[in-house]
């Protein structure tokens, strides 16, 4: 099967990995070159589901050591005074021999060595642009070149999506009193702040909050950024040093109505763009590469590839809406800080401190999807 994959960034190059490993000749378009790549300052959570399709595909071996792996998410309401702990014990049973509820990732690490990899695998075709000069060649078209995909735009795909009223503040910080093994999720009336393990005292701070408040927060010099990390932060903790600068980015939703237009498959954010918050975003995309792979492994489907569009989208619909909806949910929950709401809020921090069973199930959901 002869399969054109517009786009490699992280879930096109997977995707051009993992549909040669499953037998397809993959010709893999991509007009930035390696280095512009590389260089984009991102930092993901990676959870078991991810895990998962890299030890699939061979290629967990090389990311593993580049990776910070954390055995507490620490998730804390600011505004009601209530957290919990999701630990190791919380996982399936086969998870927890890992010792890890999930890892931090940096993207020039982890782009780099998928592209290292690639360039030992001869089925794959590495093509310096973004335009297939003749789409016949191929049986299938994948689409991944991010939430702006100009191939979407020329295809007229229809989606939903919005803006949220907020952006996303990112920064790498030292932090003292908090050990290098820990996450947090703090949930706060302007937004979920998240903190994420980079090795040591370092952190990555990902913090959304309105637009409003992160312009203004954009605009302070680090020691009073600091400073208003500081009163994010549980007690104890505190940031000391800002590594980088800042840097924001506007927040969006999309969801395609379809995941395929003819013989074009969209994969990634092409198809789906959720809030950060829980760090859904590359696992959900990635999970799309898993399941266009083992459909397109079916042997039946291999001389029937005009079924594969239609069976892909219908086989990542119910996980792709599902953690949609989940992840705008804990974002209205975070940011409502009415009266009537500190009741019921108290009463969920309390049923998940005290209940393993239901710890165990929401972060199954968190860690594998639907």
């Amino acid at each position: 099967m002869n399969i054109a994959i517009i786009g490699s960034g992280l879930t096109g190059s997977l995707a051009a990995i993992s549909l040669a490993n499953a037998g397809a000749r993959v010709d893999l378009y991509e007009r930035l070159s390696d280095e512009e790549l590389i260089n984009r300052d991102r930092t993901y959570a990676i959870t078991h589901s991810s895990r998962k399709i890299l030890e699939k595909i061979g290629i967990w071996p090389y990311l593993v050591s580049h990776l910070c792996a954390f055995q507490y998410l620490n998730v804390i309401d600011n505004e009601t005074n209530n957290n919990f702990q999701f630990l190791v014990n919380d996982l399936n049973n086969t998870e927890q021999k890992y010792l890890a509820v999930g890892w931090i990732a940096e993207h020039r690490k982890i782009m780099s060595s998928i592209l290292e990899f690639i360039s030992d695998i001869d089925n794959i075709n590495k093509i310096p642009t973004s335009v297939i000069p003749n789409t016949n060649n191929y049986d299938l078209i994948v689409a991944a070149d991010g939430s702006s995909s100009t191939t979407k735009k020329k295809l007229k795909t229809p989606s939903f999506n919005f803006n949220y009223d907020q952006i996303c503040i990112t920064a790498k910080v030292l932090v003292r009193g908090v050990n290098s093994n820990e996450a947090f999720e703090i949930l706060n009336s302007e937004g979920p702040f998240a903190v994420l393990p980079l090795g040591g005292d370092l952190f990555q701070i990902i913090c959304s909050q309105s637009i409003e408040k992160g312009k203004y927060n954009m605009g302070l010099s680090k020691s009073l950024f600091l400073d208003y990390l500081s009163t994010i932060l549980p007690y104890g903790i505190e940031p000391d040093t800002i590594i980088d600068e800042p840097c924001s980015f506007p927040i969006n939703f999309i969801f395609n109505y379809s995941f395929f237009s003819g013989k074009y498959i969209f994969i990634g954010e092409t198809a789906h763009k959720v809030h950060p918050v829980g760090g859904q975003g590359l696992n959900l995309c990635w999970r799309d590469v898993d399941s266009l792979s083992k459909i397109i492994s079916v042997p039946l489907l291999k001389n029937n590839h005009s079924f594969i569009p239609v069976i892909y989208s219908l086989s990542r619909f119910v996980d792709v809406l599902s953690i949609s909806i989940l992840t705008d949910i804990l974002v209205r929950y975070s940011r409502c800080n009415f009266e009537i709401c500190k009741l019921p809020k108290r009463f969920i921090f309390y049923i998940l401190k005290k209940s393993t069973i239901i710890r165990k199930f929401i972060l199954n959901i968190m860690t594998n999807g639907f």
